[in-house]
């Protein structure tokens, strides 16, 4: 069964803002995603650095 009344356009404007609501938290998952790959290759990198733990005096 279909629904009585399809109206596209109305549909599209109505879900606008959740679109762009999805579109900006895929935006910010994919930033975290790679600052997560830029840190984890430095750390290959350089295994003597500092961790934000240390630098502020948690476990050595």
């Amino acid at each position: 069964m279909s629904a009585p009344d399809t109206n596209l356009d109305k549909q599209a404007h109505q879900h606008r803002g959740p679109m762009r609501g999805m579109k900006a938290v895929l935006a910010f998952a994919t930033i975290l995603f790679v600052g997560l790959i830029v840190w984890t290759t430095y750390k290959a990198d350089n295994p003597a650095a500092t961790t934000p733990a240390e630098l502020i005096g948690g476990t050595e």
